[in-house]
C-alpha cells in the first residue's frame, strides 16, 4: 500500500476515534488539519484502507457507513435515539453458530442490533 499524507491522516484521525465515525465526521475533522483534501479523497483512502484490511467499513442499513479500527471479532449496537455505535462481544462466536446450523463455512458476516442506548433510556 502506498502511503500519502491523505491515508495516514485518515487512518490517524480513526485510530485516535472511539465513535465508529462517518466519512463525513472524518473529512470535516481532517480538513482542519489539511483544507485541500477532499471528500472524494477521504472515501477513496477509507475505502482502500478497508480492503486492505487496516480498518471495518460497517455497512449501516439506510444510513451513512461507519468506519471501524478495532478489528477483533466483535459485533455493533447502534442507538435510534443518540446515533451512536457501540461494540459488543457475543460469548459464543456468532460466526460458530452458524456454521453448525448449516454446514456453512462462514468468511464473514455484520451484525447490527438497533435499540435504545442505556444513556437514552434513563432520559426517557
Amino acid at each position: 500500500m502506498i502511503r500519502t499524507k491523505q491515508r495516514e491522516l485518515i487512518k490517524n484521525a480513526i485510530m485516535e476515534s472511539n465513535t465508529h465515525p462517518t466519512a463525513d465526521e472524518l473529512f470535516q475533522k481532517i480538513r482542519i488539519q489539511l483544507p485541500t483534501i477532499s471528500l472524494a479523497t477521504v472515501y477513496r483512502n477509507l475505502n482502500m484502507l478497508a480492503s486492505d484490511g487496516i480498518i471495518r467499513k460497517i455497512e449501516m442499513p439506510d444510513m451513512p457507513d461507519r468506519f471501524d479500527w478495532r478489528m477483533t471479532v466483535h459485533d455493533h449496537l447502534y442507538c435510534e435515539k443518540c446515533g451512536k455505535v457501540f461494540d459488543f462481544t457475543l460469548s459464543n462466536a456468532l460466526d460458530k453458530q452458524i456454521e453448525e446450523v448449516s454446514g456453512m463455512q462462514v468468511k464473514q458476516y455484520n451484525l447490527i442490533a438497533k435499540g435504545i442506548c442505556s444513556d437514552c433510556m434513563k432520559k426517557l
